[in-house]
C-alpha cells in the first residue's frame, strides 16, 4: 500500500491533488482540518489503477463495445444551494456542516445523494451489525430509546436466518420492560431469561452454550447523567464477555447525543443504532455520535415495527436518509396563499 499526505485551503482543492497523484482508486485515511487549510492522508492498494504516465501513448481506436458499457461520467445534477438546503434543514454545528460542505462539493459528478454518501464516509464512521455476529450483544442506552424493539427485530433476523437465538433481560425492576420482551418472544416460539445483577447475568451465559448463534442482552433504560445508574450498568457490562451497543433516538439535540455517545464510549460501547427515525425530521444527532473520537454507526430504525427490521448503516443508506427532506404540507401552502 502507498500512502501520501496532500495539503490546500479547501477540501475541493485538497481531493484534486489526490485524485491527481493517486488516481481514482485511492483511498481516504484521515482528514483533518485546521486554520492552515485541510490535510488529508490517502493510500493506493497494490494493483490499484496507477497514476497516469507523464506521456500518453499513441491513441488508438476504442471498440464500439467498450464505449457502450463504460459511458461518460455522468455530470452533477446539483449545485451548493442544494448542498446547503440539506445541511441547513437537519442543523448541523458550522464545523461538521462545513466539512461535509466541501466533501460533497469536490464530488465531480452524479446525485446529490451520491455527493452526500461520499461525504458522509470521509466525515463518520460506520461499522454495520452483520449475520455473523457471535459474540453477545448487549443493547444500552437512555429510557425510551427503543432498546427491547431493538432485540425482538434482531432476534426476528436471526429466525429469519435460522439461527439460534438465545434473549436475555436484565430489566426486571420494571414488569413492562420483560413482558413486552417475553410478549415478541412468544410470537417468534421463543424464550427470555432474567438476570437481576451482573452474577446472574454470567450464570445465565455459562448456563446457555450459543456458539454458533446470536445472544441478545436486553438492559434497562440508563440516564447518560446520572453515575448511579451509569456504575449499575457498568457493572453488568463488565460481568460478561459482551459487546455494549448504544441505542439512541433521532431527533435529539445534536450536541447533546454527542455528549451521550461520548459518555456511553467510556463504558466500552464502540457502536450504536440510530432509532425512531419515524419520530423525527432532523438527523444532526446521528451525524455527531458518529463523528471519529466516539461512536460507529451500526444499524437504522426506521419504524416500532418488528417486521420491518433493522437497516445496515451505509453511506448510501444514511445519504438517502437525509437528502429526503420532508414535503411541505398543506398547511405550509395554504399560508404562502394567502400572504
Amino acid at each position: 500500500m502507498r500512502l501520501k499526505t496532500f495539503h490546500a485551503k479547501t477540501m475541493s482543492e485538497v481531493m484534486g491533488l489526490v485524485r491527481n497523484e493517486l488516481g481514482p482508486d485511492a483511498i481516504i485515511i484521515q482528514i483533518e482540518e485546521g486554520k492552515s487549510g485541510v490535510r488529508v492522508t490517502a493510500a493506493l492498494e497494490a494493483g490499484a489503477t496507477p497514476k497516469p504516465p507523464d506521456h500518453a501513448p499513441e491513441p488508438k481506436q476504442t471498440p464500439a463495445a467498450f464505449e457502450i458499457s463504460h459511458p461518460v461520467p455522468q455530470a452533477r445534477d446539483f449545485d451548493t444551494a442544494d448542498i446547503n438546503a440539506v445541511l441547513n434543514h437537519h442543523g448541523l454545528p458550522f464545523e461538521t456542516a462545513s466539512h461535509i460542505s466541501e466533501a460533497a462539493r469536490a464530488v465531480g459528478g452524479g446525485s446529490l445523494v451520491d455527493a452526500f454518501s461520499v461525504a458522509l464516509e470521509t466525515a463518520i464512521r460506520f461499522s454495520p451489525l452483520t449475520d455473523s455476529t457471535t459474540r453477545p450483544i448487549m443493547l444500552v442506552g437512555p429510557p425510551g430509546a427503543g432498546k427491547t424493539i431493538c432485540a425482538a427485530k434482531l432476534t426476528a433476523d436471526a429466525v429469519l436466518h435460522e439461527r439460534p437465538i438465545n434473549l436475555i433481560s436484565t430489566d426486571t425492576v420494571k414488569a413492562t420492560g420483560i413482558q413486552q420482551l417475553d410478549h415478541f418472544a412468544q410470537l417468534m416460539k421463543q424464550t427470555v431469561s432474567t438476570a437481576a445483577s451482573p452474577e446472574e447475568l454470567a450464570a445465565v451465559l455459562r448456563s446457555h452454550s450459543n456458539k454458533d448463534g446470536l445472544t441478545i442482552i436486553d438492559t434497562p433504560g440508563t440516564n447518560p447523567f446520572d453515575m448511579d445508574e451509569l456504575r449499575e450498568i457498568l457493572g453488568f457490562i463488565r460481568a460478561v464477555d459482551a459487546e455494549p451497543v448504544l441505542v439512541m433516538p433521532a431527533g435529539l439535540d445534536a450536541l447533546d447525543a454527542q455528549e451521550i455517545a461520548g459518555v456511553f464510549s467510556r463504558l466500552g460501547c464502540q457502536r450504536f443504532i440510530a432509532t425512531r427515525l419515524d419520530a423525527a425530521r432532523r438527523y444532526a444527532s446521528i451525524i455527531m455520535a458518529a463523528r471519529p473520537g466516539y461512536l460507529a454507526l451500526a444499524a437504522l430504525s426506521r419504524s416500532p415495527f418488528v417486521a420491518d427490521g433493522l437497516d445496515p448503516a451505509t453511506p448510501m443508506a444514511l445519504s438517502k436518509l437525509i437528502t429526503a427532506l420532508p414535503r411541505r404540507s398543506k398547511a405550509d401552502t395554504l399560508t404562502d396563499e394567502k400572504s
